[in-house]
């Protein structure tokens, strides 16, 4: 049987202030969004044999009441996320805007040394850490019981993040990504997100991931950063993981598995729709 990746959501189109009348000026916005996605290249292996393949429908569309917004979209390798980035934006004056980067490695193995766009090089030095989940259930047989355990194992999990004071994340129940993969490791996977409760913006993603082990099936998780805030996470009250402030940092170490940083200021024209000057002919 195929295994296919499935897309279930994306949560922010109901939440976005945006409204009617901004519409044709988001659509621009996140075409260019997409525009940019398909720019990079990212690979597995020294030898870029390993090409990762970028899923072209984001898993994720955020904005908030201050014009700023983001499309998050992953690439994957036998039909497994290895890569999760966002596309991001916001105003610098009434004639551009500038916008940004943020990837944070999905695969357990870090990619080949990235040429990113606003001219600098990635070079991660390793990949994501997973987690088993303790006191977990055994997988379910089934992909939609699995699925129902999972949010059950959500229920277990808060974030928090430093901003200004501390806040609480909110979890959004409805997976960004539902996977299932070719490889003969993943079982079945989700990548869930925690926002910010003054917007939509994702500040940390969680993976849950049911893997053949020794044991049978078992469950883990990896905690992945989606901002350069303090961030740390909780599991059945105790802290599991907390990631510093990259505030101070220039924002990524382009050694570390999360990088983010600018990528250039676009002319307003460039992301609003307007209408073509008429031709001669016209």
């Amino acid at each position: 049987m195929p295994v296919t990746l499935i897309l279930l959501s994306l949560l922010a189109g109901a939440d976005s202030p945006t409204d009617a009348a901004d519409k044709p000026k988001a659509e621009a916005t996140q075409n260019y969004y997409a525009e940019t996605a398909a720019r990079y290249e990212f690979y597995r292996d020294a030898k870029k044999q390993e090409r990762l393949t970028l899923v072209t429908t984001p898993v994720f569309k955020w904005a908030t009441d201050d014009d700023w917004s983001g499309d998050v979209f992953v690439w994957t390798y036998a039909q497994r996320p290895e890569m999760i980035g966002c596309i991001l934006s916001g105003p610098k004056d009434k004639k551009s805007r500038d916008s940004y980067q943020e990837f944070h490695l999905l695969g357990e193995r870090p990619v080949s040394n990235a040429d990113m766009l606003g001219r600098f090089r990635w070079t991660p030095a390793e990949g994501l850490k997973l987690r088993s989940v303790e006191g977990a259930p055994p997988p379910a047989e089934t992909a939609p019981l699995r699925l129902a355990q999972m949010r059950q194992i959500l229920r277990d999990f808060t974030a928090s993040m430093q901003a200004n004071g501390e806040w609480e994340l909110r979890l959004l129940p409805q997976p960004l990504l539902r996977y299932q993969s070719t490889d003969d490791v993943v079982v079945d996977g989700a990548l869930f997100t925690f926002i910010w409760p003054k917007g939509t913006d994702p500040e940390l993603i969680l993976l849950l991931e049911c893997r053949k082990t020794q044991n049978g099936n078992e469950w883990f998780y990896a905690p992945v950063r989606f901002s350069t805030r303090e961030l740390w996470l909780k599991y059945r009250e105790k802290e599991v993981w907390r990631g510093p402030s990259l505030v101070h940092e220039n924002n990524s170490n382009p050694l570390k598995s999360y990088v983010s940083a600018a990528i250039e200021t676009v002319p307003a024209s460039r992301v609003e729709n307007k209408p073509a000057a008429p031709t001669k002919e016209q």
